[in-house]
């Protein structure tokens, strides 16, 4: 029991030291790495990514998100190495890697009608990245492992048939039940963050909610997975919760006249 002591006290420290809290929401968070680390891995990604896609050379494009980027990167209050790129490609996606590592594709410009929308989009990205999303998940996937293996001690007298039944349950369990709502969680609080940041920088946050109709009609008879299997909320329930969450990002924007940006049309 005694030699068991000092572990414990280290596993007990590191839950303690790992306590974080989300910027914006203040929710509570539990990060099992290093900020520095987490930086690491994503600059890592992100040159990798890099590597195997090929950059736009859409110009206007380029600027675009360049130019939104770069407003909307020092109203978080996060110190980072920004960068901005754009990817040739129809794909109807953008993202950001920890450390401030920002890419679009050509395919969610092409329906976009100006650069506030590009600020909705930068700011949800931007808000993954601040919020640190990337070190919950890793931690979360190491809880997960951790639950495992103590399930595993726990079970090692029980008859192999037991055992196996209860193993294959763990994993969709830990799945459903865990891992897919928390990712909700944080597809829903990036939103929420990202008005604050686009209203901070000077953009109209009611833009972020006219992409988003954007997006629904776009991909309207797509099939997706139930609601309890996709590692994001439905569009119309994203919409209804950014229409609730729009009257304190329109407070910042309203209130901020000499920072308002004029609305540029993309195409």
């Amino acid at each position: 029991m005694i030699r068991n002591l000092p572990a414990l006290f280290i596993f007990l420290s590191l839950f303690l030291i790992s306590c974080t809290t989300a910027p914006i929401t203040g929710r509570g968070q539990l990060i099992l790495l290093s900020e520095y680390q987490e930086i690491q891995l994503g600059l890592t990604a992100y040159n990798q990514a890099l590597k195997e896609n090929k950059l736009s050379t859409n110009k206007a494009y380029i600027d675009s998100v360049r130019q939104v980027g770069t407003r909307i990167g020092p109203v978080t209050g996060k110190n980072y190495n920004w960068e901005f790129n754009v990817i040739e490609s129809d794909v109807i996606n953008a993202w950001c890697l920890p450390g401030g590592k920002i890419a679009f594709y050509e395919g969610i410009l092409d329906i976009m009608d100006n650069e506030a929308q590009i600020a909705a989009v930068m700011g949800h990205e931007i808000a993954h990245a601040t919020a640190r999303h990337g070190g919950e998940r890793i931690s979360l996937g190491i809880l997960a492992q951790v639950g495992a293996v103590a399930l595993q001690i726990a079970m090692r007298k029980k008859d192999s048939a037991v055992q196996y039944a209860v193993f294959q349950a763990y994993a969709p369990t830990v799945l459903i039940g865990v891992i897919l709502p928390y990712s909700r969680l944080q597809e829903s609080e990036a939103d929420q963050i990202g008005l604050i940041y686009m209203a901070r920088a000077g953009y109209n946050p009611e833009e972020a909610v006219t992409f988003w109709e954007i997006m629904y009609e776009t991909n309207k008879g797509k099939p997706r997975p139930p609601e309890w299997l996709s590692t994001h909320p439905p569009t119309l329930k994203r919409i209804q919760a950014m229409r609730e969450f729009l009257p304190e990002a329109m407070e910042i924007y309203l209130a901020s006249e000499d920072k308002k940006i004029p609305v540029r049309q993309l195409h």
